[in-house]
């Protein structure tokens, strides 16, 4: 939780006080934060995991959502500046709105971590079986 949260404190910087020793020390504690801390925490999520879940997973998480983020990262570049305008402030007031997302994702993803790590139950089919088994029948 700790980068979604400076990524926050980043992008409101960047879209409310776009001053450059500000910008370089917001971007500065973000970057130095995703390469060492959030490395390692995405790394912890696959513990509870089977091997080939482990290794699978990591595998298709590594290549192919990257790659796919990376488009979707120069897809928005290209609309926002075509079609909207933006500057680097309607980029970083954008980012708020995401940053808010993630957060709203991470918190979620850290309770089931949680629930998974606690009962001991690697994710998978039977976990799946489970959950629907629980839920009312309409």
């Amino acid at each position: 939780m700790a980068l979604p949260c400076i990524a926050l404190g980043a992008y409101n910087v960047l879209a409310f006080f776009p001053v450059l020793v500000a910008i370089r020390w917001a971007k500065t504690a973000e970057n130095a934060t995703d390469y060492s801390l959030n490395n390692t925490v995405r790394n912890m999520l696959f513990l509870p995991c089977t091997r080939d879940q482990k290794y699978g997973g990591k595998q298709v998480i590594d290549s192919f959502f990257h790659r796919i983020g990376d488009v979707l990262s120069a897809a928005l570049v290209f609309v926002g500046t075509t079609y909207f305008a933006w500057g680097g402030s309607g980029f970083a007031v954008f980012n708020i709105f995401v940053v808010c997302g993630w957060l709203v994702l991470a918190f979620r993803i850290g309770r089931e971590y949680k629930q998974l790590a606690a009962a001991g139950v690697p994710p998978g089919p039977q976990l799946l079986s489970v959950r629907t088994r629980a839920l009312p029948s309409p």
